[in-house]
This record gives C-alpha cells, sequence and structure tokens, in this order.
C-alpha cells in the first residue's frame, strides 16, 4: 500500500496521542505502585501501539527517501520506533526509571512533532 503525506501525518499525530496515554498511564502507575496484569493490560495495548509503529515505520521511511526533508533521518524513525516499544511497555511498571522514561519521550515527541512540522 502506498501511503500519502497525510496518512504518515495522520499516523503520526495517533502516535502522539498514544504518547499522551502513555504517560498519563506512567503517572498513575508511579503514584499507585500497581503490578500490571501482563495479558491483560500490558499485551494488548502494546500490540495495539506496534501494529501502528511497523506501519509508520515503513511508510515514514519510504517518505523520508523520496521527500528527503530537512532534519529529518531514517535513524531517528528507527530510534523512535524503539523507544516507543519500550516506553508503552514500561509505563505499566512502576520500577520504571523516571529520567530515562521521560527523556524518551522527550526524544519520540520531538521527532513526532518534527515530521508534523513538514506537513
Amino acid at each position: 500500500m502506498k501511503s500519502t503525506n497525510s496518512d504518515i501525518m495522520e499516523m503520526t499525530q495517533k502516535l502522539l496521542d498514544y504518547i499522551e496515554e502513555i504517560e498519563k498511564r506512567f503517572i498513575h502507575t508511579q503514584e499507585n505502585k500497581e503490578e500490571p496484569d501482563f495479558f491483560n493490560e500490558v499485551k494488548p495495548f502494546a500490540d495495539q501501539v506496534h501494529n501502528l509503529l511497523v506501519e509508520w515505520e515503513k511508510e515514514t521511511v519510504e517518505w523520508l527517501r523520496i521527500a528527503a526533508p530537512k532534519y529529518i533521518h531514517s535513524q531517528q524513525i528507527v530510534s523512535t520506533v524503539e523507544n516507543v516499544n519500550y516506553v508503552t511497555v514500561q509505563c505499566f511498571y512502576p520500577d520504571t526509571r523516571e529520567k530515562r522514561f521521560k527523556g524518551m519521550i522527550q526524544s519520540i515527541r520531538y521527532v513526532l512533532n518534527d515530521i508534523l512540522s513538514k506537513k
């Protein structure tokens, strides 16, 4: 399937929405210190985000190759996918290190917002 620029922007916005949800879940987990039910909470959410990430990565890397927007590189996309996969799971666990988690969230938001600025 050949995605258009608007499809990529829509997927990017959806990822930003997920990041918002992930951050809220992280704060809730840190406050309540509850261990999650992996198969009923963590896995379904992580699978949902991962499915979008797979499509987003493929289409965005292709878009970068064709459109060649300034200051966005394919390695940033790969790193963003890795970081999103990490925070998607770690937001459920109370022993997650806050500084590292927030640093990843900031990095993810930077790349996603940079892509959205190239509309």
